[in-house]
């Protein structure tokens, strides 16, 4: 499967692309299939608790997602600490836990795991600035109807999110 994922690339074929926002209570993911979004959405958690059952549930629930979806790459955003920010250490732990979690699964199944800082992806702009921008990118291509946006306003931003990680490795740039 990991093979299928590498020789598309090599063949100048997109492979399936999932990117993953992970979060405590819901992930965004996303869904591209040769640079084209097939769909978006949250993937929600358990509502309380922490460690080992949140993280669990939260891997079956995006493969659950994904169905009989083939392996390609997977890129999940990478936790990182902030001099100045104002996270608790022990909620990005949490997440690193998720994401984690996440790769080990999919992996499991042939899929090609990648990860990329927030920094790196979204070079630091502003949530709402790369939620509209996201949103245009998403409109201007006639997808708007493939991002399930039925969550939360905090989790509508995960999706968002996920979807313009997806802008940055398909693009290289955001």
């Amino acid at each position: 499967m990991i093979a299928q994922a590498l020789q598309a690339a090599e063949d100048g074929k997109m492979p399936t692309l999932l990117t993953i926002d992970p979060g405590l209570r819901a992930c965004g993911v996303a869904l591209f299939e040769d640079g084209e979004l097939l769909r978006a959405g949250a993937v929600r958690g358990p509502r309380e608790g922490r460690g080992a059952p949140v993280w669990a549930a939260l891997s079956a629930g995006v493969e659950a997602w994904l169905g009989a979806q083939a392996p390609g790459v997977v890129v999940v955003e990478q936790m990182q600490v902030h001099v100045r920010g104002k996270a608790d250490p022990d909620d990005l732990l949490e997440l690193a836990a998720v994401g984690g979690a996440i790769i080990g699964r999919l992996a499991a199944v042939g899929w090609v795991v990648e990860s990329a800082r927030a920094a790196t992806w979204n070079g630091q702009v502003p949530s709402e600035i790369r939620r509209t921008r996201t949103q245009a990118w998403v409109e201007a291509r006639g997808w708007t109807e493939r991002a399930d946006m039925d969550t939360t306003t905090r989790f509508q931003q995960d999706v968002w999110s996920a979807i313009g990680i997806g802008i940055w490795r398909l693009t290289g740039s955001w």
